[in-house]
């Protein structure tokens, strides 16, 4: 392993304890503390990979490892939270529920992995993140706490969390986080702008923010999607308007002969 390479897999590793240590806190019922090492983990995953990249140190070895961390942090531990704060008393099917973010979550990962191989890695991600994901839910229950003192409606949770698993394992379009680029932007301060604007936002009450604006992500894959689609069968019916337009005109010609040779 490269020397450049021990501060990034260092921040992975930071990762992977929050996240064991977000497991062992939630055994002893402490879900909202857990919650929060989540979220923490979350911000250490974006920073090893943005630092591999300053110091030109981004690898198979480090990607490898990261989606290794990945599946416990944001597989395994939201997992468990959701199960102990909301699923536990649904037997079976609370188990069931518990388990669909760590398959879906496990399956994007090897998804990613493989595109990525293969030289596809696209500009934007297929399905959710699955960092994204697992932040959307335990920042849910952050926010109940915080709201209602308490968890929110178990239809709520019965409705979000295949929701978030569904879309994990779609071919839904997602932005990569954060969703604006400063780099190469043709509005850069515009992009700053709004950087400094949603960082206030957080720091100002992060339980109250953070689920919010991570259901503004969530919902702004689909409608992506659909505004692509729509753009799709509108391009569709134009074309075909051109090509039926030159039939159109033969016809026309056609007509106006035959009436001159009469």
């Amino acid at each position: 392993m490269h020397k450049r390479a021990i501060l990034p897999n260092l921040f992975t590793l930071g990762n992977l304890f929050l996240g064991f240590s977000a497991i062992l806190i939630a055994s002893q019922g402490r879900y909202l503390t857990a919650s929060w090492l989540i979220v923490v983990a979350g911000i250490f995953d974006g920073l090893d990979g943005t630092i591999a990249r300053l110091v030109h140190s981004d690898s198979d070895f480090g990607r490898e490892i990261d989606s290794l961390v990945d599946t416990v942090s944001f597989g395994v531990a939201p997992s468990l939270i959701i199960y102990k704060v909301v699923f536990e008393t649904f037997g079976l099917i609370g188990i069931v529920m518990a388990f669909l973010p760590l398959v879906a979550g496990i399956l994007r990962l090897a998804r990613y992995n493989v595109t990525r191989l293969d030289g596809s890695g696209p500009r934007v991600f297929f399905g959710i993140p699955i960092t994204a994901a697992a932040l959307i839910l335990v920042n849910f229950n952050i926010y109940t706490q915080a709201i209602y003192g308490g968890v929110a409606n178990q239809l709520l949770w019965f409705s979000l969390t295949p929701a978030v698993s569904l879309l994990m394992i779609s071919t839904v379009p997602y932005r990569p986080l954060p969703g604006i680029r400063i780099h190469g932007s043709k509005h850069p301060y515009l992009a700053v702008t709004v950087l400094i604007i949603t960082a206030l936002v957080i720091i100002w009450n992060p339980a109250l923010t953070l689920f919010p604006l991570g259901l503004v992500y969530l919902i702004s894959g689909p409608i992506e999607w659909v505004i692509v689609q729509t753009r799709k069968v509108g391009s569709t019916e134009s074309d075909e308007d051109l090509n039926s337009q030159p039939a159109l005109s033969n016809r026309g010609a056609n007509r106006q002969t035959r009436r001159r040779k009469r």
